[in-house]
Parts: structure tokens; sequence; C-alpha cells
């Protein structure tokens, strides 16, 4: 089932480049470097098997990931479930840890606003209401092909650290709990073992406490910034590709994205006209509207 629809806002300058992006239906994804944050992916990543005796917090955060609340190395050793299986799981496990930093380098990125009338995002990237900001359906812009992700960026007091092999032993959690939920599911209903229901419920949190551990590192490891940032409450699309350089990528969307346009009041008047002809042209059917200041506060006024 799809997501309810979501807005993506894109504020753009009065640019050439904006109005040939428009008029090809087009997004332009940067790599991380193209930004003029110096800090982007400065997240710190930990790589490989942790080992209790020199890495003790990251073995005790990897066997938490695993299902077990144990806090001190000692703990650990004392539950044969975890010491006499720990090597063997762990060896499995490094299968499915991704591998972030390749994925780092051949991320491309877009980046959106969360609101439509955010005075300082129309100041800075609409340039002082000259621009236009373009207002997307999330799910008509992740669901093109090659698949993008959304995502929140975070706003830290300091650069995360985050270790991937967590997030290989969480993947691994998540599909096993997927799997008992099927085959409990099917129990319960093909063989009428309602008793099951309570491991049903159990599976259930598993696998939700799993997909949530991917998903913040996930965030911490791709949409990260300081909280000086904060005041853009940044949506980013992620793109993979297979590239090793730096060179960006145009990611097509289809004209049906586009929900409405909303241009500056201070836009210049032969700009505005052609905005309005790739609309028409390209965008029948869309809704226009401005964005304007009120008078005697500080706020913004769209229709």
């Amino acid at each position: 089932m799809q997501k309810p629809a979501k807005h993506l806002f894109k504020f753009n300058g009065p640019t050439a480049y904006a109005l040939q992006n428009l008029r090809s239906g087009m997004i332009y994804c940067q790599h991380y470097t193209a930004y003029n944050d110096p800090f982007e992916y400065w997240t710190r990543i930990f790589e490989g098997i942790p080992d209790p005796e020199w890495e003790p917090e990251r073995f005790l955060a990897a066997v938490r990931a695993w299902g077990f609340d144990v806090r001190t190395i000692a703990q650990a050793k004392a539950e044969p479930l975890i010491w006499d299986n720990f090597r063997a799981y762990f060896g499995e496990c490094q299968h499915y840890v991704p591998p972030f930093e390749v994925m780092r380098q051949g991320m491309r990125i877009a980046c959106f606003g969360s609101e439509q009338n955010d005075l300082l995002m129309w100041s800075h990237y609409g340039d002082g209401l000259r621009g236009f900001c373009i207002v997307f359906d999330e799910n008509l812009i992740a669901d093109v092909e090659p698949k993008g992700y959304l995502l929140d960026v975070a706003y830290l007091e300091a650069p995360p650290k985050v270790d991937s092999f967590v997030y290989g032993i969480a993947w691994d959690q998540d599909w096993y709990s997927q799997t008992a939920i099927d085959e409990t599911n099917v129990a319960i209903k093909y063989q009428g073992k309602m008793g099951l229901r309570e491991e049903l419920q159990m599976y259930e949190e598993a696998g939700a406490n799993a997909l949530r551990t991917m998903r913040d590192i996930w965030q911490q490891v791709f949409a990260t910034k300081p909280t000086e940032w904060s005041y853009e409450r940044e949506r980013r699309l992620l793109v993979q590709t297979e590239k090793t350089d730096d060179t960006p990528v145009f990611r097509r969307y289809p004209h049906e994205a586009v929900k409405e346009v909303i241009l500056g009041e201070r836009m210049p008047e032969a700009y505005r006209s052609e905005v309005l002809a790739v609309l028409k042209t390209s965008y029948a059917g869309v809704r226009v509207k401005t964005a304007h200041r009120a008078q005697g506060i500080y706020t913004l006024i769209i229709d």
C-alpha cells in the first residue's frame, strides 16, 4: 500500500538552470562534496566484527541488537546463548553489513524544504521572493527508477558515531522477525494454533525495534547536519548510483509529481512570463500561487 502523499518543497532562484530543470522535468542531484556545509557526511563509521575484550561497547551494542538486554561483558559471558554462539552468529551477520563508505561515494542528494512559507528558505534559496517553489508529491518523486530514499535530516550538536555491524545484525533480526510472523500467521490461520498470538506480538515488536535501529543508522550516515542548519528543516532525497567520482546526476520525474508552483512576489516580470509559459506547455492544470509578504507581520501569505 502506498503511503499517504506528503509534499516536498523545492525552492529555486530565478535562474536559467532552474527554468531548464522545470521544463525538462529533472531534479539535480549532487555528490555531498558539492554542498556548502563542510561537515556533510562527517559521521564516523565503525566497521568489522567487534571483539568483546578490545571493543566491549561495540560488542554489547551488537548483542543488544541481537535481542539480549545485557550491559556488561560479564553478563554476556554468563549467558550461554550469547557466549557459545556469538562467533558463529556474528560471522554470519558480517555478510549483511552495508558498505557505507562506498555507498556514500556513489550517493547523490537532492534537498527539499518541509514548509512552503518558510521565510529563510524563501530568502536564501528563493532569492528573496524573486524565485519560485515547486511543490512535489513525495511518493511520485521517490518511486521513480532507480528508487530514491527520503529522509528527514537530523540536526545534532556533534557528528554521530555509527556501527555498520549493528546495522547488519538489525537487518538479520528484521528478516528473522518477518519470516517468523509469516509462519506464525499460517499456523494460526490454517492450523488453528491460537495460542501463538502472544508469540506473534513478540515477533512484531522485535521487527519494529530492528527496523527502527536501521532507520536511525541510515539517517546518521546519510542525513545529519550541525544544529546551525536546523532552520532549513531539510528533507533529503538519496539516489544510489554506481559512480566513483563526484559528478552530479539528473533524476527525471513524472510531470504529475508537480502539484503546485508558487511564485515569489518579487520575481522579475520577464522571468515570470517564462515560468508561466513552461507551466502552460508542460504542466497544464497545475495550480499556480504567489507567495507575498503580509502587512504588519513577518510572515508570508500564499494564495
